[in-house]
């Protein structure tokens, strides 16, 4: 009884643990101090588990106070894309092609929310949003941090797949572009309309949705509490 209960207590403990990677980026990499440093990305978290993929943005500014930011994640995961555009029509594309795009704002309580955007061979479709109630994708903001979750099954990604990815900063304004990316050093643009690319002469990041590590101690378990059986 008591190993049955030890057994269930570490499963039901590891299947909730989610992969993930941090990428850091420079500070200061903005041409403009607007806002505060809301627009200055300090890093990029990347996290999945069996279900879901989650990206957030830890900004130098606090975004609870300043709440005008627009920040995006822009992705290629499959062969072809769009390699000019984005699902906002901002002056921002990926050079390998992107498939697809989130797109989110953090302009307050009930008004922070995040779009889910894909490419469908010729033009960008909405696959959802939180003002839409889409089951899975949400929209958490504190006080330098803003996170997107949406389904994998939402985007077409799964366990095992790599993506090719860049996070963006940018203003309110329908035609600003990426001020800050989450992975250039440097500066991407030196002016609000500027076009940058992801990849091409720019740097790109890259993720791998693995399982869960909660798969491999569900094994472990299972071992131990069969070991403990034999003796």
């Amino acid at each position: 009884m008591t190993r049955n209960l030890i057994a269930a207590a570490l499963v039901a403990g590891l299947a909730g643990v989610a992969n993930g990677a941090t990428y850091n980026d420079a500070i200061g990499d903005e041409f403009t101090g607007a806002g505060g440093g809301i627009l200055d990305i300090v890093s990029m978290d990347v996290t999945n588990d069996a279900s879901s993929i989650s990206f957030t943005f830890t900004l130098s500014g606090d975004i609870a106070a300043t709440n005008w930011g627009k920040y995006m994640v822009i992705i290629d995961s499959t062969a072809g894309g769009d390699t000019a555009g984005n699902g906002w029509g901002r002056p921002i594309s990926m050079a390998s092609g992107a498939d697809l795009w989130l797109g989110g704002w953090a302009d307050g309580g009930a008004g922070d929310g995040v779009e889910n955007r894909g490419w469908d061979g010729a033009a960008w479709q909405l696959n959802g949003a939180t003002y839409n109630g889409t089951p899975g994708l949400t929209v958490v903001k504190t006080t330098n941090t803003i996170t997107y979750s949406v389904l994998l099954a939402d985007v077409g990604l799964s366990v095992g797949q790599t993506i090719l990815f860049d996070g963006f900063s940018s203003g309110g304004g329908g035609g600003d572009g990426a001020i800050d990316s989450a992975a250039n050093p440097d500066f991407s643009v030196f002016g609000w309309g500027d076009a940058y690319t992801a990849g091409g002469s720019n740097p790109v990041l890259s993720y791998t949705l693995v399982p869960t590590p909660g798969a491999a101690g569900l094994v472990g378990v299972a071992g131990l509490v069969a070991m403990r059986r034999r003796r």
